[in-house]
């Protein structure tokens, strides 16, 4: 294959693992270690692949859905002492081939465990547990956790490696795991620590309900778990009208959002969905299916101002509906982590 694993001789590397927050917390640690004037490359998947190189980024082709070989590339990273990499596997294999041939990782940051990808990891929290804790390969010498059931914790402790769980001090703050795991790992290796109660109030301050042209409504499309969702329904209040994207290619989180819905994990008002399979999910919930279309979320706009309730929309952003629905709500861009970014970076594509 073309191109090489430079990192691989990078004398610190790091794998952000779990389920959601991963980008956050690679680009949070990244960010306070390059300020240090240190030399580090980041790789995050996310909706945009993007490599960092110290302060240099690289915007990463990508054709189709994310694939491991996308993290092999023609470029001369010089010398660097860190190495932060989002595993972007979602299999058994692709986690554990992550670990074992493009970054043979020190150090495991597990952010959480949630509902996600349940056709290749399991159907419960204890499954996916399970899974994830397998693709923690032998050299690993430190595990970190973000994950607040002891249970679930008890399954991804194993024997050979150090592993420690870092509580965050307002765990009911959905996210709020994120920049309590990178004070605790920035501090590990040596690093100052980061202001963790300026990040928390800044994650405070965005899960809220929007307003605009009189319909209120929260932008949850990059939630793509039940877990996830719920916390943040939890956290907002009120019972709103959920507004939810299905893919073809992703059928267990079709299935786990049909399970948090049927037994209705949080109170909610009714359920419009659109995408694949959104007619057999509609019939199932009492809900209002809706075409993956433009005209299908205008359609949903007319239901908002009809019920006069919020709307809390999820699933996917990969959708044309969703797609079309958040831009006559006026949202712009697609966030990459908490907050802005605090760098100012020129993206380049390379080959």
């Amino acid at each position: 294959m073309k191109g090489e694993l430079p990192w691989r001789v990078i004398p610190n590397r790091i794998s952000i693992s779990g389920t959601r927050g991963k980008t956050s917390l690679a680009f949070l640690v990244y960010s306070e270690i390059v300020g240090k004037n240190k030399g580090v490359l980041c790789k995050i998947t996310g909706t945009l692949p993007l490599m960092f190189i110290n302060k240099s980024t690289i915007l990463m082709k990508r054709k189709g859905p994310a694939k491991l070989y996308e993290n092999v590339i023609p470029t001369n990273i010089g010398k660097l002492d860190y190495c932060i990499m989002e595993n972007q596997g979602i299999s058994v294999y692709t986690m554990k081939v992550f670990h074992e041939v493009f970054l043979r990782p020190q150090t495991v940051v597990l952010t959480n465990i949630r509902l996600d990808h349940v056709e290749n990891l399991g159907k419960t929290r204890e499954k996916i547990a399970s899974a994830i804790s397998s693709t923690i390969t032998k050299d690993v010498r430190l595990v970190l956790s973000g994950e607040t059931d002891e249970r679930i914790n008890q399954i991804l402790k194993k024997g050979y490696y150090e592993f420690d769980v870092v509580y965050s001090p307002k765990p009911e703050l959905p996210g709020s795991e994120i920049p309590v795991l990178g004070d605790y790992l920035l501090r590990r290796y040596g690093f100052s620590g980061i202001d963790v109660w300026m990040y928390l109030r800044k994650i405070e301050s965005e899960l809220r309900w929007k307003e605009t042209r009189g319909l209120v409504f929260y932008d949850g499309s990059k939630i793509n778990d039940p877990n996830s969702a719920s916390l943040v329904l939890r956290w907002l209040g009120g019972v709103p009208l959920i507004i939810l994207q299905l893919r073809r290619d992703r059928p267990g989180r079709t299935w786990a959002f049909l399970k948090m819905i049927r037994e209705r994990w949080v109170d909610y008002n009714s359920v419009i969905v659109s995408g694949d399979w959104s007619d057999m999910f509609a019939k199932k919930t009492n809900g209002i299916s809706l075409p993956d279309s433009c005209e299908g979320a205008s359609k949903a706009l007319e239901i908002m101002r009809e019920r006069g309730i919020p709307a809390f929309l999820t699933g996917s952003r990969g959708g044309k509906f969703i797609r079309c629905l958040l831009e006559m709500l006026g949202v712009k861009g697609i966030p990459l982590v908490y907050g802005e970014l605090p760098l100012e970076v020129n993206l380049k594509s390379r080959g």
